[in-house]
């Protein structure tokens, strides 16, 4: 079984796999945030430097595209082939953003399985690399999936990675786990599943209820419970015995990357902790304060207490 890191814009980047690589296990490979190609040919060393060579040297990343282009598709793919080496490309099909499934990107294409096949009959045999995709039950409801499974059917992909939920839920709501039971046997290729495994008692859930899926994707149960990882490969339910003296240092590990990398660390740093929160059971009084902190003195101050006081949460034992 692979575990494969969920591609989470803002949030999954290098120097967050890097450094949580070097404090838990489990995680076998990641997909990376997508690129998006909304800026046409031009690849300049920023778009991609999140896939360098030199920043992922811990784990293999497969790069993702977020994009309805075919042309700007096939260029960026020859050059993630040619001048960066990669085998693979993930094709995002499940983004639910406003902004972007409005000009019929991420799961915004779904309800147009012409629009996808002719992408793919374009793409396909014109890239040098593998191709995988991500995507949804559909956009606005699951009818949508049976015609888009019929187009990915026509194609070599490598993969398919589902994740159960419909472009208009977002991120809300319950995964649609009946729904995807009655759609998986329309598609022939491997399937990967992602979606809301946040504690170790949801990927047994799931995995009984699906035995067939081999790789599982995690994504937000990745920061509620670091460990989730660990514990699904191990087959524990337990957290291990030095698990809050790890987190606090890959925590600190993490923050001082991000302060000499970023001007404005504070505020990707209180988006992991709404995360982080969770996972320590920190009081919502202290939260808000956390979110709310604007001084730098006052924020070392506040996670300082927090870490001392930390304890490993027995919520996650079970």
């Amino acid at each position: 079984m692979n575990l494969y890191l969920a591609p989470l814009h803002g949030f999954t980047d290098a120097t967050f796999r890097n450094a949580y690589y070097r404090y838990f296990e489990g995680i076998d490979l990641a997909v990376a945030p997508f690129i998006s190609l909304t800026h046409g040919e031009k690849i300049t060393r920023v778009k991609v430097k999140d896939l360098a060579a030199n920043v992922n040297q811990l784990k293999p990343v497969i790069p993702q595209i977020l994009g309805n282009e075919s042309q700007h598709f096939i260029l960026l793919c020859k050059y993630l082939h040619e001048q960066l080496g990669f085998q693979e490309v993930n094709w995002n099909l499940g983004c639910p953003i406003n902004s972007i499934v409005r000009k019929k990107r991420g799961s915004g294409i779904l309800p147009h399985p012409g629009m996808i096949d002719k992408l793919l009959n374009e793409i396909v045999p014109a890239i040098p690399l593998k191709l995988s995709v991500k995507l949804r039950l559909g956009f606005y409801n699951t009818n949508e999936f049976p015609p888009v499974a019929n187009v990915l059917n026509s194609y070599p992909l490598s993969s398919v990675t589902i994740h159960p939920r419909l472009g208009i839920q977002q991120y809300e709501g319950s995964v649609m786990l009946d729904a995807l039971e009655e759609v998986l046997p329309l598609i022939r290729h491997k399937v990967i599943y992602n979606g809301d495994i946040h504690q170790y008692r949801d990927f047994v859930a799931v995995n009984k209820r699906f035995p067939q899926f081999d790789d599982f994707m995690l994504g937000r149960g990745v920061f509620i419970n670091p460990f989730l990882p660990e514990q699904i490969k191990t087959g524990s339910h337990a957290l291990p015995a030095d698990s809050m003296m790890r987190f606090k240092t890959f925590y600190r590990d993490l923050e001082n990357v991000e302060k000499h990398s970023r001007r404005l660390w504070m505020s990707k740093m209180k988006e992991y902790w709404k995360y982080f929160g969770i996972f320590l059971k920190i009081p919502e009084a202290t939260m808000v304060q956390v979110l709310r902190c604007e001084s730098p003195d006052e924020w070392n101050r506040l996670i300082s207490i927090i870490l001392d006081l930390g304890e490993a949460p027995s919520q996650f034992n079970g």
